[in-house]
């Protein structure tokens, strides 16, 4: 397979332009358009049957959409596609292998069906890059653990070197230490440290795991529906604090924030609940002191990919 260039890192990895598929009368994938940069990791997330496999499935090339185009590394049509994803390895849902091979039959098997020719060298590399090498690499794949299917399985997706890796749910299975394993993988690989083979990659991760996302993905896909509701820099979803406040007069600051362009939530009970950019906390009290309502109690609470997941997925499905 090819190795990645200059050239193609100033190419977005993926392109898709109003990308649609139906089953039947279910509308799985619906009008998503979507650009991921070269280099780095991009994480997809969203709700169970929000169509994040089903639009992976698609730019792997194991599903046709319905409606659509996709640029995959600057190829599109039938021969470019078929060109670029020679060079894209994906492991969508589980692994699946010869049950009776062991971890490191199952890989050679691999390599001659797609064609590298690293030969026993790459396998080893490949199987010390997670884990599986010594007395794991002989066992056979019916007697590994879930977490072992997993790990060759990443291992299968980066025979051949490919230049886009595209990994659904990969943590899946995983113990926490199995987690954090994978997500120094993941980023070794996107960044392309030492131990990955020192060479840059894009990573589209799908994961329900908001936090490993957060710590992995410089960018990141939001999906319910079949719909793309964001996608961007993970600061940009989770770029705003809460500011949980009480008054002097809770009523009226209310009607004054709200009316000066605040965000504001949280009810009697609780005091009010205001979203505010990091640094911007003082410029709350102003507003209130100019009218001569004054603050008993100001606590601040991080921004976090969750609360931005949380705000943009509640609010499409109050919309629908």
């Amino acid at each position: 397979m090819m190795t990645i260039s200059s050239d193609t890192m100033n190419v977005p990895a993926v392109e898709v332009v109003g990308i649609t598929k139906h089953f039947r009368r279910v509308r799985a994938v619906d009008g998503v358009s979507l650009t991921i940069p070269s280099g780095g990791a991009y994480g997809l997330l969203g709700p169970n049957g929000s169509g994040k496999t089903t639009l992976l499935s698609m730019l792997a090339g194991f599903l046709s959409p319905t409606a659509g185009d996709i640029v995959l590394l600057g190829e599109t049509g039938d021969t470019g596609l078929e060109q670029a994803r020679g060079r894209v390895g994906a492991m969508i849902e589980r692994p699946i292998f010869w049950p009776y091979l062991s971890c490191r039959d199952n890989l050679r098997c691999l390599q001659g069906i797609y064609g590298s020719s690293g030969g026993d060298d790459e396998i080893e590399r490949l199987l010390g890059l997670v884990n599986l090498d010594r007395d794991a690499a002989g066992r056979k794949f019916r007697a590994c653990s879930t977490g072992m299917k997993q790990r060759l399985g990443i291992a299968a997706t980066l025979l051949g070197d490919p230049d886009l890796l595209i990994l659904d749910e990969p943590t899946n299975g995983l113990d926490p230490a199995g987690i954090i394993e994978v997500r120094e993988l993941i980023r070794g690989l996107a960044t392309g440290d030492g131990k990955s083979g020192g060479k840059a990659r894009t990573v589209i991760l799908a994961s329900h795991l908001l936090n490993e996302v957060e710590q992995v993905c410089d960018h990141v896909g939001v999906m319910a529906r079949g719909k793309l509701l964001y996608s961007g820099p993970v600061s940009g979803i989770s770029g705003q604090s809460r500011v949980r406040l009480r008054t002097t007069d809770d009523v009226k600051a209310r009607s004054l924030l709200q009316d000066a362009g605040w965000a504001i939530g949280g009810g009697a009970d609780d005091g009010l609940k205001v979203s505010a950019a990091p640094g911007s906390e003082w410029k709350i009290s102003r507003e209130l002191a100019e009218a001569r309502i004054y603050v008993s109690e100001m606590t601040q609470s991080g921004a976090s990919l969750e609360e931005g997941f949380l705000e943009v997925t509640g609010n499409a499905l109050r919309d629908d």
